[in-house]
C-alpha cells in the first residue's frame, strides 16, 4: 500500500552547467531536496529541464546512469522526469511547468486514494 504525501519539484539546470558539471550539479540539487524531506513517507517527483546540448554531450546511457544513481541514493525521490530544452525557460514558463507538475501529482494522489492506497495503471 502506498502511503505518504506526494510533492512535485521543478528544476531547471542553468545554462552555464556543462556536460562535465551536470552530475555534480544534479547531485547537489537532489540531495538538497532529500535533506528538506519532512518525513520518511514523503514521495517526491522531480521534473528536470536540461538544455539539449548537455544531454547530447553526455549521451543517453550516461544520462540514464546519472539519473538512476541519483534516484537510488535518495529514498524519497520516486522518479525524475527529464525534459530537453533548446533554450532556457522563462519565469512564466517555469511557473506553468510547476502548475502542470502539481496538477499531475494531485491526480496521482486521487488515483491512489480511490484505489485504496495502491497505485494502479490508467484505464
Amino acid at each position: 500500500m502506498i502511503q505518504g504525501h506526494f510533492r512535485s519539484t521543478v528544476l531547471q539546470v542553468p545554462a552555464e552547467v556543462t556536460p562535465l558539471k551536470f552530475r555534480g550539479y544534479l547531485r547537489k540539487e537532489i540531495q538538497a531536496l532529500q535533506a528538506g524531506v519532512q518525513s520518511a513517507e514523503e514521495i517526491i517527483i522531480v521534473r528536470l529541464f536540461v538544455l539539449e546540448k548537455v544531454l547530447f554531450g553526455l549521451g543517453t546511457k550516461k544520462v540514464d546512469s546519472i539519473l538512476q544513481g541519483v534516484v537510488e541514493k535518495c529514498p524519497n525521490i520516486q522518479r525524475i522526469e527529464l525534459d530537453g530544452l533548446i533554450r532556457p525557460l522563462t519565469a512564466d514558463e517555469m511557473a506553468e511547468a510547476a502548475a502542470e507538475a502539481q496538477a499531475m501529482v494531485e491526480a496521482l494522489g486521487e488515483r491512489v486514494m480511490a484505489s485504496g492506497g495502491k497505485l494502479v495503471p490508467d484505464q
